[in-house]
């Protein structure tokens, strides 16, 4: 089955509003446990959807941190912007992440939330690099993904597509057929 995230059907865009929050709560848990946050760090959630985990993360950015939300779908980001409405230090970007010019080194941590399985076979190295342009030096890449085909992407193949982007993997947390993967920067 195959969604438009650019452009979700209303059905679509409160069924996965609805969903997210449900199924990932317990995922959710176990990445903010592991991003090991101050407070003061630079986040950037891509493809951030209906904006679940970017309102955890921003409650958590209170010591100068700032959040950064990336999303392709107008209306997902309207749902984003509607969430962290009360929020100064989050910034939305509309759009595909290799058009933005994001500067190099800007994030100390980025998130990426069953994401990559939608993504087009064809551009993932090209969208993953772009994403791992914008770490800093030792930061970390935070990925949730779904792990059994259709519906998502075997955990070898996920390995293989961050190691050819130069990042090492960890496994932090695997509960049924999803795991929260952390890579690093080199």
């Amino acid at each position: 089955m195959s969604f438009n995230f650019k452009n979700p059907s209303k059905i679509f865009s409160w069924f996965y509003s609805l969903f997210c929050p449900i199924y990932g709560r317990s995922y959710y848990k176990e990445l903010l446990k592991s991003l090991k946050l101050t407070g003061s760090e630079s986040i950037f959630d891509f493809g951030s959807g209906a904006g679940v985990l970017a309102k955890k993360l921003i409650k958590k950015l209170s010591n100068g941190g700032k959040l950064t939300c990336l999303d392709l779908s107008e209306a997902f980001l309207r749902k984003v912007r509607k969430k962290l409405r009360n929020y100064t230090n989050v910034d939305f970007i509309l759009g595909d992440i290799r058009e933005m010019g994001i500067s190099a080194n800007s994030f100390d941590r980025i998130t990426i939330s069953w994401v990559i399985h939608h993504l087009p076979k064809e551009e993932l190295q090209d969208i993953l690099q772009s994403i791992v342009n914008t770490l800093k030096p030792d930061g970390k890449i935070y990925v949730i993904e779904f792990l059994s085909p259709p519906h998502g992407i075997p955990e070898a193949e996920l390995f293989n597509l961050f190691n050819g982007t130069g990042l090492s993997e960890n496994v932090v947390f695997r509960k049924k057929m999803t795991g929260i993967f952390e890579f690093k920067k080199k």
